[in-house]
């Protein structure tokens, strides 16, 4: 058994024994032999700073028996909750650094324990967090990250679980111990910290060419060089080379091309000293790297900024896109006069400037990566509280169905068929910690196996599902799994508290959308009347689940009467259900009705007519009054409305 799988084996029940065998190295035979080694009293006293004791091992050139250590210590700084961030990010450094593959699978665990928040005693600890928090959310929107990480500063118990949740919210393969897209990660900071580092000004000590490379991968093109005026372009512009010598400080540049940001279209990128001295950083435009001497410089009667443009645009247009496009007009400007007035030169710089401004303010993808463009199984899912008699309990309905390429007759009159396929739906469990309890797989309801539901106890420590579609595609190897696109669907949902258990007071279900089955084939077996979806046409109803348990003062049989209240609210994502529906959140009713509901309980549901409503994201909040008492229950839940 290599060191490796033995490692992945130990770490599956309980990451306590330290693996021996054939592959382990000289220091950790030693070890296990009782030689002296200074390794041992790390490993005997988990007090020690382990992280501290595993760089001394690869700085030594021992990386393996660094890991080994690491491994060997997992559950001992658990047990004393002293599970170290540091540790969790030098392991998958390591691991990618030093081509330790083997030890994959178990990394992403030990990255994964290491930032389930549950106690930060250390000021080391606190500080990388918050390093680790700004390389991971140098991957989102600005305005989200910015949040996240003003929250750490002040509890970076929280920041540590909100890096955990977003790595396991983009998991490829949520059901494997290993996380694909976690490695394409820290493989790009190490490539970035090798090649990008005429500074360290950026999130992973690199220059900004890193933080670009992290986001989005390898170019497709670069163009890189020296921005200089030429001998010939200045004796055809007739500018005597000592008044360019003064302005012309030769600044570096590099532009990077992305055909995968936004396809069609190229996205670009371009880097450059600023002012053509400072810095090697990211730029809006050229007006950003020529500097403030050329601006108040002139030449032949203008600003000397003015010829540096039309000579850096000669460089910068060997790229193509919108700086080819430059030089071709300013090539035009000034081949209609020797010297165009200094009003209309001006002009193209200002709006050249604006131009650049706007590009880079426009709204861009964050990040890209290989996975993204990976063919996924399609999967709609819900998760919602409920209660059987006075037991919480957890339901989860999902549907789902793979994209493959369809199987194509050998002769034309064989047509075109879809490939058989098997499916498979797994809900995961995680504790507040995001620490992974229990794993089941779904019930199938139809006879292809698209449509799956799972009942389950709602453990008063579940704060979070994650719900997996797989498929295979019949007669195709593993291998060949990514030719047909079968790369699990995957929903993740945040689990509030179990619904109350007593039948004091009445309590309602969590809402459960869909779309009205009837209209589909095969689904007669489902439990609920609907199929669940969250995105909707306009067109289409929205069909609406819940129930309510235990009206006050009711004898089973019997029945309460309720009001029923309905809106749709602009999407925020921080107000409660209750702050919703007492506020209206700028919305409007889109339901008020009486209804009655059958003790101990009544299953209700309704359509809503959206063709009227704006497209975009919405939260469709349902308050229930109990009429008798005035005791009212908010639920909500978001949608999405997608423009016909």
């Amino acid at each position: 058994m290599s060191t490796a799988r033995a490692i992945l084996t130990f770490a599956a029940v309980g990451l306590a024994t330290l693996p021996t065998g054939d592959s382990v190295s000289a220091t950790a035979f030693r070890v296990h032999a009782g030689q002296p080694d200074p390794v041992v009293a790390v490993w005997q006293d988990p007090a020690e700073d382990a992280f501290e004791r595993g760089q001394e091992l690869i700085r030594a050139g021992d990386p393996e028996t660094a890991l080994i250590l690491w491994v060997s210590l997992q559950d001992s700084l658990w047990a004393a909750r002293a599970e170290d961030p540091r540790i969790g990010v030098a392991f998958v450094q390591t691991v990618v650094e030093h081509g330790l593959d083997d030890y994959r699978e178990v990394a992403t665990l030990i990255f994964e324990r290491s930032f389930s928040g549950r106690e930060v005693a250390s000021d080391a600890a606190r500080s990388e967090i918050m390093a680790e928090a700004r390389r991971t959310f140098a991957l989102i929107e600005s305005v989200n990250a910015d949040h996240l990480l003003r929250t750490g500063e002040t509890d970076p118990t929280v920041l540590a679980r909100a890096i955990k949740r977003f790595w396991i919210q983009r998991d490829p393969t949520p059901t494997t111990p290993l996380n694909e897209r976690l490695f394409e990660h820290w493989e790009r900071i190490v490539h970035a910290r090798r090649n990008y580092i005429y500074n360290y000004s950026s999130p992973f000590r690199t220059d900004d060419r890193g933080t670009f490379y992290v986001r989005y991968g390898e170019p497709d093109r670069i163009t890189a060089g020296t921005l200089t005026v030429s001998a010939f372009d200045l004796q055809y512009r007739g500018v005597a080379i000592q008044d360019i010598m003064t302005v012309d400080l030769n600044p570096r540049y590099e532009i990077w091309r992305y055909a995968n940001i936004e396809p069609p279209a190229f996205t670009y990128f371009l880097f450059g000293n600023v002012d053509q001295t400072g810095p090697f950083e990211y730029v809006e435009g050229l007006s950003e790297i020529i500097g403030p001497t050329a601006r108040m410089a002139r030449i032949n009667g203008i600003r000397a900024q003015y010829y540096l443009e039309l000579f850096y645009y000669i460089e910068l247009g060997k790229m193509g896109g919108p700086y080819g496009a430059r030089l071709d007009e300013l090539d035009r400007l000034w081949g209609e006069a020797r010297q165009p007035p200094a009003g209309v030169l001006e002009a193209r710089s200002v709006q050249h400037a604006v131009e650049d401004t706007r590009e880079a303010q426009r709204f861009k993808a964050p990040s890209h990566s290989r996975f993204d463009d990976s063919r996924k199984s399609v999967l709609s899912a819900q998760v919602a509280r409920t209660l059987v008699g006075q037991d919480p309990r957890l339901l989860v309905l999902a549907v789902s169905s793979p994209l493959w390429r369809p199987e194509v007759g050998r002769e034309l009159r064989d047509g075109v068929s879809l490939a058989p396929f098997s499916a498979a739906h797994t809900v995961l469990a995680r504790d507040g910690n995001l620490d992974e309890v229990a794993r089941a797989a779904m019930v199938e309801l139809d006879i292809e196996g698209n449509v799956s539901m799972l009942v389950m106890r709602h453990a008063s420590r579940i704060g979070h599902l994650t719900v997996a579609a797989e498929h295979m595609v019949r007669g195709q190897d593993l291998e060949d799994a990514e030719d047909v696109g079968v790369l699990p669907g995957h929903a993740h949902f945040a689990v509030a508290r179990p619904l109350r258990r007593d039948a004091v007071q009445f309590e309602v279900s969590d809402l459960i959308v869909g779309i009205a089955p009837e209209s589909l084939v095969g689904v007669d077996s489902l439990p609920l009347p609907l199929l669940p979806a969250s995105r909707f046409w306009r067109a289409d109803p929205v069909r609406v689940y819940l129930e309510i348990y235990h009206p006050t003062g009711v004898t089973d049989g019997e029945t309460g009467n309720y009001d029923l209240r309905v809106l749709l609210v602009p999407f925020t994502g921080t107000a409660t259900p209750e702050e919703l529906a007492r506020s209206d959140a700028g919305g409007r009713a889109a339901i008020e009705i009486n209804i009655e509901s059958q003790a101990p309980t009544g299953r209700h549901y309704f359509d809503l007519d959206l063709r009227n409503e704006r497209p975009g994201p919405l939260q469709l909040v349902v308050e229930v009054t109990d009429r008798s008492t005035g005791v009212s229950r908010a639920r909500a839940t978001p949608i999405a409305l997608l423009p016909n």
